[in-house]
């Protein structure tokens, strides 16, 4: 005999749910569920959007036991990935939810508290010494503070500051990677993430010189960067700072 596991979303109707979204909750349901192979789409309930699953009923035990490590916090990486994207869409979608067994909604095999999970508090922000790794693309001003970017992978740093000197001497490795060190400002928002608000940049390392591979290859993975085009990208990385004369 074959089991039925739905998804409970407190938002929408079937009639008001975007395709797109609920082609989310879709994918990450079936992700949750585990063995894709053996769960099918059967139909969404009125009311409330209740996605409804189908299981083979050869696979019933196994995404029985899926489940039961999910709810013990004991799932596979694909699967706490999946139970966090559902978590974060309900809350965007300002609900809440859950995946209950067959036709009985009190029997919830997973919660999701959406929209009530408490929100970390706002912190900070606050100073803290450290430092931060990237390649050096830019070193900019033109009074005693000079304004410096770094780039690390996708990551830009903007929002660094030092002195005409040190920015001088670090114009000298524009495109390679740095390592600077001094003061940062740092605030911490509701979602939990940390917030670069500026860095004072007392000293500098240059990374050695086996990291400028990684370095460019982490240039290379930026979505329309030129980089990837480059036959010879240290030739051109060279090139870029011969050219490079005092600031930038």
């Amino acid at each position: 005999m074959s089991k039925s596991y739905t998804l409970y979303i407190k938002a929408y109707t079937p009639e008001t749910i975007p395709m797109a979204r609920l082609a989310q909750y879709m994918q990450n349901l079936a992700a949750l569920l585990g063995h894709e192979t053996a769960v099918h789409f059967q139909t969404l309930k009125p009311g409330s959007t209740q996605l409804v699953t189908r299981i083979d009923h050869e696979d019933v035990p196994k995404v029985a036991r899926h489940l039961a490590q999910v709810s013990r916090g004991e799932s596979s990486p694909e699967a706490s990935k999946a139970q966090a994207e559902i978590d974060r869409l309900l809350a965007e979608d300002n609900a809440s939810g859950f995946v209950y067994e067959d036709e009985d909604q009190s029997a919830e095999v997973i919660v999701f508290p959406g929209v009530t999970r408490p929100r970390p508090m706002t912190c900070g922000p606050f100073n803290q010494e450290g430092s931060l790794d990237g390649i050096l693309i830019s070193v900019s001003g033109a009074d005693q503070t000079v304004h410096l970017q770094l780039q690390n992978g996708d990551i830009k740093y903007t929002g660094i500051d030092t002195n005409r000197e040190t920015a001088r001497r670090l114009a000298k490795h524009m495109y390679e990677p740095v390592r600077v060190f001094g003061t940062g400002r740092w605030l911490r928002d509701q979602e939990g993430n940390w917030i670069l608000k500026k860095f004072r940049v007392d000293s500098y390392s240059i990374l050695a010189a086996n990291d400028l591979k990684d370095a460019i290859d982490q240039m290379r993975d930026i979505e329309g960067s030129d980089w990837k085009e480059m036959d010879d990208p240290i030739k051109a990385l060279k090139a870029l700072r011969e050219k490079a004369s005092g600031l930038h």
